[in-house]
């Protein structure tokens, strides 16, 4: 774990294209996911956009800008990227409290952002640590992309908002249930396997999926649709994603009177 990270807005040309060069990178990508333009635009224009830097050195970047919905303002999150030699030192988890740090303080209560349900440690950092909810099922939200993280296989995401606190403590992620269902299983072969003859109206669903991504493209996509098989109908009618273990256990709970968990 990293000592100190420090995070601040970017706003010179050097800077932004620094950050650009590290998203680009992240990503595996052959066109920058927010190329210097936009960047640009959005430091020029008071959006957000953070480095958190170590010992000097650019080690990750934030992109976001305000929106609203439905419950009030939020803070859209595009993209947090952490450079390799930085994950999973606490660069990343610093990042995300700087974006609430700068949400805070401008009256933000709260963070949106898109992720990719089938990538068990970004959903463990989300839901587990962080203490985010999933809200939304988005079946092939960007579209094909041709980068290291989505080529060939549909762009699917969970939308997730994470509310904030005025007390300067984290948020608290939700107790995590025990369901008596599992909707969706690993198979003997690695595939997914589904129960959906189980599922009973109102109780509380864990899915499992496989820890580390599948290598081979076939497998991902058969898990991608089994995936959203399995997640899409439930979060349409209200049920919210509140837990992701590190071992690939989701647990999905329906609605209630609490509209945060």
């Amino acid at each position: 774990m990293v000592t100190e990270v420090h995070i601040r807005e970017l706003a010179d040309t050097k800077e932004l294209q620094a950050a650009t060069a590290l998203i680009t990178k992240v990503w595996q990508a052959e066109n920058p996911p927010v190329p210097f333009t936009f960047m640009r635009a959005l430091s020029q224009a008071g959006a957000q956009v953070l480095g958190g830097y170590v010992e000097g050195r650019l080690a990750g970047v934030a992109v976001g800008f305000q929106g609203r919905d439905a419950q009030g303002s939020l803070l859209h999150s595009h993209a947090v990227g952490v450079d390799e030699p930085w994950r999973g030192t606490g660069v990343g988890r610093a990042i995300k409290f700087g974006q609430r740090d700068w949400c805070l303080e401008r009256g933000i209560k709260r963070i949106a952002w898109t992720f990719d349900p089938l990538r068990v440690h970004n959903a463990y950092f989300n839901l587990g640590r962080l203490g985010a909810v999933g809200v939304s099922y988005h079946a092939d939200f960007y579209g094909p992309m041709n980068d290291g993280f989505n080529r060939g296989i549909p762009t699917d995401r969970v939308l997730a908002h994470w509310y904030l606190t005025q007390d300067g403590t984290s948020p608290t992620p939700c107790a995590a249930p025990s369901p008596d269902v599992t909707l969706l299983d690993i198979g003997d072969d690695g595939w997914p396997t589904s129960n959906a003859a189980t599922f009973r109206s109102g109780a509380d669903v864990r899915l499992r999926v496989p820890p580390t991504p599948p290598a081979d493209p076939p497998t991902v996509l058969r898990w991608r649709l089994a995936l959203r098989e399995a997640m899409e109908p439930l979060m349409h009618t209200g049920y919210r994603w509140t837990t992701a273990a590190a071992d690939g256990t989701y647990v999905l709970t329906p609605p209630t009177e609490d509209a945060q968990h």
